[in-house]
Formats: C-alpha cells, sequence, structure tokens
C-alpha cells in the first residue's frame, strides 16, 4: 500500500503539522479519516470457460479515505467473517478452560465482526473485552456498538440484570502500539490479545500487527495467546517468514490452521496476481519468552 493509497500527498499537512515526523503524520490522517459502508449483492466467480467457482454472498464493506480525492482504500469486508470467527474461536480453543472471567484486547475494531465472536464466546465465560481504535468515527461506531450489546445481554435474560452475562465493553481511542505501550505501564493483562490493525505505510504492511512485540507480550496473563490476522497482501495465502521469524522471537509456541472465504472480485485486498485469496490462515501465538 503506498501513500497515496492511503490517502496522503505531498502537500497534505498544514504549517502547525511541520513537526510531525512521517508515522504520526499518518497516524493523525488515518485517525481523522471519514468512512463509509458499502454494500453489495451476491454473485459468482466463474472460470474460462464460464463454469461457476464458487459463489459469494451479499454482503458490506470498509472503506476509509476521501472519495473526492480519490484517497479511499479498502479496511474490511463481510466476507473476512469467516476468517474473524475462525481466528477468535482458535484463541478460545488454544486459551483452555478458566476458573475466571476470561479478559480480551482486540487492536483495531473495524466493522465489529471480530468483535462479535469474542462478545458470544464470553457469554460462557464472563469477562472483559477492550478494544482499541485508532479512527475517530470508527470508534464512534464502536461505542454504539457497546450500547447495543449492552442492551442484547440484558435481554438474554428477559431483562433480568441479576443473572445477565458478567461481560464489561471498554473502547480505547488512540495508535494501537502507543495505546499498548500506556497499557503495559498501567500493568494491564489480558488472557487473550488479538492485533488487526491497518498498515500505515508500505514498510509495515504485512508487519504492522508485530512491530511490538516486545511490549505486547508483557501485556498477556501467565498462559495467554496473542493472535492476529496473518494473511501477507498479495502472497498465496500463508504466513511469510518475515512474520515467522518475528513470532518465533517473542513466542515458544505457535499454532496454525486454514480457513476459507469467498471474496467478492472487487475486493482488491484478497486478490493476487493468480486470482482470488480463498485460503487464508488462522494463527495463534503462545508462551512468550519474557
Amino acid at each position: 500500500m503506498t501513500e497515496k493509497d492511503i490517502g496522503v500527498s505531498p502537500n497534505a499537512y498544514s504549517a502547525q503539522r511541520e513537526n510531525l515526523s512521517p508515522r504520526e503524520a499518518l497516524v493523525e490522517r488515518w485517525k481523522n479519516a471519514p468512512n463509509k459502508i458499502r454494500k453489495y449483492p451476491t454473485g459468482k466467480i466463474t472460470g474460462s470457460s464460464g463454469e461457476t467457482l464458487y459463489e459469494y454472498s451479499q454482503g458490506a464493506r470498509l472503506l476509509m479515505g476521501d472519495e473526492t480525492k480519490e484517497e479511499v482504500i479498502e479496511v474490511m469486508d463481510s466476507c473476512d467473517t469467516p476468517w474473524a470467527f475462525a481466528t477468535v474461536d482458535m484463541a478460545f480453543k488454544e486459551l483452555g478452560a478458566k476458573d475466571r472471567p476470561v479478559k480480551v484486547l482486540e487492536r483495531g475494531f473495524g466493522m465489529g465482526i471480530t468483535a462479535r465472536r469474542v462478545i458470544q464466546n464470553l457469554v460462557a465465560h464472563g469477562g472483559e473485552y477492550t478494544v482499541i481504535e485508532l479512527n475517530e468515527e470508527n470508534a464512534a461506531y464502536a461505542r454504539q456498538w457497546r450500547t447495543s450489546q449492552e442492551y442484547s445481554l440484558t435481554r438474554m435474560t428477559h431483562g433480568s440484570q441479576d443473572s445477565r452475562p458478567n461481560i464489561s465493553i471498554e473502547v480505547l481511542d488512540g495508535e494501537a502500539t502507543e495505546v499498548t505501550g500506556m497499557l503495559q505501564k498501567a500493568e494491564r493483562k489480558f488472557d487473550i490479545i488479538i492485533s488487526d490493525t491497518f498498515p500505515l505505510s508500505e514498510e509495515e504492511r504485512g508487519m504492522n500487527d508485530l512491530l511490538d512485540l516486545d511490549i505486547l507480550k508483557h501485556c498477556l496473563e501467565s498462559g495467554g495467546v496473542f493472535t492476529f490476522f496473518a494473511y501477507y497482501p498479495e502472497s498465496n495465502g500463508g504466513i511469510k517468514e518475515l512474520q515467522m521469524s518475528a513470532i518465533r522471537k517473542h513466542f515458544s509456541e505457535y499454532r496454525e490452521d486454514e480457513v476459507e472465504v469467498n471474496p467478492p472480485p472487487d475486493y482488491t485486498y484478497l486478490q493476487s496476481s493468480k486470482g482470488p485469496i480463498r485460503k487464508l490462515p488462522v494463527a495463534v501465538c503462545k508462551n512468550p519468552k519474557i
């Protein structure tokens, strides 16, 4: 992803931002970027002979950036749902049974797909869901989602607060690595950490969720697990050695599975020169090297 792709032009910043580093400028741009949900109908992908390769469901896509300036980027698509659900489920499975509430941290709210699955898993356990979101509009959406989730949890027990699942939801504003550092200093610990940030620059692409593992791993409870969405853009779907090198440096155990998705043809994130990417890695890291 180039700077143009993420909505940055050489003269994009006012004089009051001249002292910002390039990354700080990108953070500021992402923080204030407008976003929009775009819906699309069902369809099918056909082969060279006209045969149906697969069908995709009607869905929605989260876009960020100024459309009038051609600065829009794709952030997430509902076709990612099987991937998000499988990742959350594997994280809870690898965590194992706990005799206490489970604390979950997610970095990047997006469309709330991962968050929804986290809450579904927490219903049986009770616990805490904390999410870090940089974009101001999306953070506001996350807070609206929190309100609707709290209402839904109460409705599950016919309005009885006494039998309502003991789940708390917290939304933190800010850039993921910076807020994670603040959580470490505050000695906050989590059983599961799910990182689904967006690369702020070409250099971060594919590694954006692994940049601060040296800090992030200290935010895990004993026996906790870390997971991220390990697809490297424009790869064949598998995890890259560069990613594995970072994981091996900070964790003693790594588990990987695979899930199938059905992306629409215009969802460029899951496209390569060989066609749509349909197999995606589900990754969980355990036993941090402290």
